[in-house]
């Protein structure tokens, strides 16, 4: 099987699963090997090479901190100068982003009277690493796409290349730095500043630094990132120039906002490379959504939220397999990368889900626009507290390291080998997991109508952590089993969800009445707003117990 077509139908869902093992493609938790560029490439039955992979980490930074960052760059660079280059790209599509929509980028870049036409894979392949993406590129004639171009021609959709027309172009000037930190590393180091244009004359300034693996482990981009981070911050970005110009051409597509994408596992995998796999693939989630977070997109925010909930999932799932101080280590991080994300999270939903419906039913009531000015302020307060976390030193340093423990496998540091703990395969543990939340579930939910609002909170985290251990695990088995299974999880989450949102609302209300000037008026309105509520999850008291219910007598879909 072709490669990009198997992670297509990997992005696709579990059912690429079958396929993908009977395939020739090697697995893509192992596509990111370590020397770059350079490994041997999956080879055709003609002697073709399939795909060339672009490992690099990109930092985007203000003008003058990006100053600061290539003076550091300059210093650990060669002694003679670098030669400040001039590159010109277009980029191409169809009207209805043809191309885009088949995952492919094209562009003709030129650089001193000479023209390379360049397709990658579009985006980052979480599977594969945060850091990776395909790559083919030839010489051409001209600024204009050549589908007969031998590498890169073959990867455009014939019955897309006559509707190719030119985007958008990014005009940039580069200064490459190569840098070899340690013995058997090489990273370029490419510093660019310039603009990303659109044909009617809309730009967005580039500002940023690629480090591109040469030669080495991939690790050693987050180390040197770090290293740089000591002279000035970043923030890291997996969107490419390509992404950026896109958006600012054509505007965000309606699916573009990033949600949890399917990882597929085979029951042959050991904890390392379930783990690994997993734990890229958040992080992928995770940095997709700190862009919409930064413009204070709530469900920027939420998806971030949802990466770490997943990443602290699986990492509880293989607990008993990984050295304890090393889980203790990335679950540290994460508790550090959510902590600003949580009160933003929860002012998003008083304001979009619980306040709404309220101001619907008694549109007349003159506290509500009180009770709604304070909260939209207190949300406004969170929102800017999440940014200037995200663009945080201490924030990017912490994602860091944690893209660089799931890529160099750093729990193996305190299980040297041989780790037989390690070398466990998935499916000889999946389902004993997931018979223990099931069964968590099943205990914590007895008596459910006595149960009291610290006891109902531990049943919802008790569902909540079902669910992620279900959806992590689920492509193991049968799709057409599991789904009935997901959907009864997913609907006993909302609605236990839906009461926690409801008891945090309380301790909301009062916040906002002590830190606001009416807070009388805001007290009177939050107080018919916590009634109203409660009033519906009394209502909805039987029919969430039959949820439960029906959960509880569900056929283990593991267990068939």
């Amino acid at each position: 099987m072709y490669l990009p077509q198997a992670v297509a139908e990997i992005r696709a869902g579990r059912d690429a699963q079958a396929k993908y093992a009977k395939s020739d493609a090697p697995e893509p938790s192992r596509l990111l090997v370590g020397s770059g560029r350079a490994p041997p490439l999956p080879v055709a039955a003609g002697g073709e090479a399939l795909i060339s992979r672009e490992v690099e980490l990109k930092l985007v930074a203000e003008t003058a901190q990006l100053d600061e960052l290539a003076r550091a760059i300059m210093a650990r660079g060669p002694a003679q100068a670098a030669v400040p280059q001039r590159l010109v790209s277009t980029y191409f599509d169809t009207p209805d982003r043809g191309l885009r929509r088949a995952g492919l980028v094209l562009r003709v870049r030129e650089r001193s009277g000479q023209f390379v036409q360049t397709v990658k894979s579009d985006g980052v392949d979480g599977a594969a690493s945060p850091l990776a993406r395909g790559e083919w590129e030839d010489a051409v004639a001209g600024n204009a796409p050549d589908v007969h171009a031998g590498e890169s021609g073959a990867r455009i959709p014939p019955q897309l290349a006559a509707e190719l027309r030119p985007l958008f172009v990014t005009e940039i000037e580069r200064l490459a730095v190569e840098i070899a930190p340690v013995a058997g590393t090489c990273i370029e180091a490419a510093i660019d500043r310039g603009v990303i244009r659109t044909p009617d004359q809309r730009s967005e300034p580039v500002a940023e630094i690629e480090l591109e693996l040469k030669q080495g482990e991939p690790a050693s981009l987050c180390d040197l990132a770090l290293d740089l981070l000591a002279a000035a911050p970043f923030r890291l970005e997996l969107r490419s120039k390509a992404e950026r110009g896109y958006q600012l051409a054509l505007g965000p597509r309606p699916d573009e906002v990033p949600a949890a994408e399917p990882v597929v596992l085979s029951p042959e995998m050991t904890i390392d490379a379930v783990l690994q796999r997993i734990g890229r693939a958040c992080l992928v989630h995770f940095l997709r959504a700190a862009p919409l977070a930064l413009d204070g997109d709530a469900e920027g925010i939420h998806q971030m939220r949802v990466a770490l909930r997943r990443l602290r999932s699986i990492l509880s799932v293989v607990k008993a397999n990984l050295p304890e101080a090393e889980r203790r280590r990335a679950v540290t991080a994460i508790k550090q990368l959510n902590a600003p994300l949580g009160p933003a999270r929860n002012l998003d939903v008083f304001v979009t889900e619980l306040l709404p419906p309220m101001r619907e039913q008694t549109p007349d009531e003159p506290d509500w626009s009180d009770l709604g000015a304070a909260a939209q302020g207190a949300r406004a307060a969170a929102h800017r507290r999440v940014a200037e976390a995200i663009r945080s030193p201490e924030y990017t340093a912490c994602v860091l390291r944690l893209l660089r423990w799931f890529e160099a496998c750093e729990w193996r540091r305190a299980a040297p080998p041989p780790a037989p703990e390690l070398d466990v395969a998935i499916g000889a543990l999946a389902a004993a997991v997931l018979d223990r939340r099931r069964q968590s579930v099943r205990k914590r939910s007895r008596h459910f109508r006595r149960l009291s609002a610290p006891a109902r909170h531990r049943l919802r985290i008790a569902v909540k952590k079902l669910r992620y251990a279900v959806e992590l695990l689920d492509s193991l088995y049968d799709p057409g089993r599991s789904r009935p299974y997901v959907a009864r999880l997913k609907r006993a989450q909302d609605a236990l969800g839906y009461a926690n949102d409801v008891h945090v609302a309380y301790r909301l209300v009062i916040e906002l009445g002590r830190s606001a000037a009416f807070g009388v008026a805001i007290a009177n309105a939050g107080a018919q707003l916590l009634a109203a509520h409660q009033s519906r999850l009394v209502a909805g008291e039987d029919r969430l117990r039959r949820r439960l219910r029906r959960l509880n007598k569900a056929r283990p879909f593991w267990r068939g």
